[in-house]
């Protein structure tokens, strides 16, 4: 088999060498950077598993879940169902539990149940970019595979693979910070000039006053239902990860905190918006 994720040398030699050896366990939580690539190796490795060669949108031994709408109670109860039945074909069920931190209180407790009596034929790989946010009963039942921010030398070369200029690619290869799964959505809907402008719009708002932060405010907020806010902040979050942004003269830790927190807020109706965010962008 022929892995299709970018990089994870060490981790793709681990599971080579556990699934040749009979030696894979029920359960594993692949950590790491959101679009780094966790989710792609892990339909690599239930394609390894299986030894299927089954594109994983066919593939009957394969159930998908999660995403940015989150993980209701009646998807696990599907899940439990799907697991309860032997292979087709192949030696596992395989399940992919996706952004698994979105899990309602409810899914996650009938999950633990699930980790706690694994079918033998059943494999669960959850994935995540927040384990803390997980219940500590999840997490201990799962083996933990880390997954480390590619090497920027090798994500550039597979940039400029794609046909990227020079300067196209090494600032992709800066902002994504080594996160293949963003470099290449960025550069399938070619975002160079929006991400061009949204960090123009920040390194202004570090130098303006407040009448001008709280019109930026306004005008933001009203854009609001047509998602520009929400793909503001998340530019404005990958820019305060990136080296691009090393040379502003700000905590770039307490910033990115605080803009983690405004977006929480932003996304919770309950929450009074406008004064979230401009008291965020006085706080710049």
């Amino acid at each position: 088999m022929s892995w299709q994720t970018l990089g994870f040398q060490k981790n793709k030699e681990f599971f080579e060498k556990i699934v040749r050896n009979g030696e894979l366990g029920h359960a594993y939580l692949f950590t790491g950077q959101e679009m780094i690539g966790k989710k792609r190796f892990a339909l690599d490795l239930a394609g390894l598993v299986n030894s299927s060669g089954i594109d994983f949108e066919n593939d009957p031994n394969l159930l998908i879940l999660g995403g940015e709408n989150g993980i209701s109670i009646d998807q696990v109860r599907d899940l439990k169902k799907f697991l309860s039945f032997k292979p087709y074909s192949g030696s596992y069920k395989i399940a992919v539990i996706n952004d698994c931190h979105l899990m309602s209180q409810e899914a996650a407790n009938a999950l633990l149940k699930v980790l706690e009596e694994p079918a033998s034929h059943s494999l669960i790989i959850l994935v995540t970019s927040n384990p803390n946010s997980l219940l500590p009963t999840i997490y201990s039942r799962c083996e933990e595979i880390k997954f480390e921010p590619h090497i920027r030398s090798q994500l550039l070369g597979h940039l400029k693979d794609m046909g990227l200029s020079q300067t196209q690619a090494e600032f992709l290869a800066d902002f994504s910070n080594g996160r293949p799964g963003l470099a290449f959505r960025l550069k399938e809907k070619n975002s160079f000039k929006e991400i061009k402008t949204k960090l123009e719009q920040f390194n202004k708002l570090l130098k303006s006053d407040i009448n001008e932060r709280f019109n930026f405010a306004e005008k933001a907020l009203q854009e609001k239902e047509d998602q520009n806010l929400s793909t503001l902040l998340l530019y404005w979050m990958f820019y305060l990860r990136s080296d691009l942004s090393k040379s502003l003269k700000i905590n770039r830790g307490k910033v990115l905190k605080s803009l983690l927190e405004v977006n929480y807020i932003l996304s919770k109706p309950q929450y009074n918006h406008r004064l979230a965010f401009e008291n965020f962008l006085l706080s710049l």
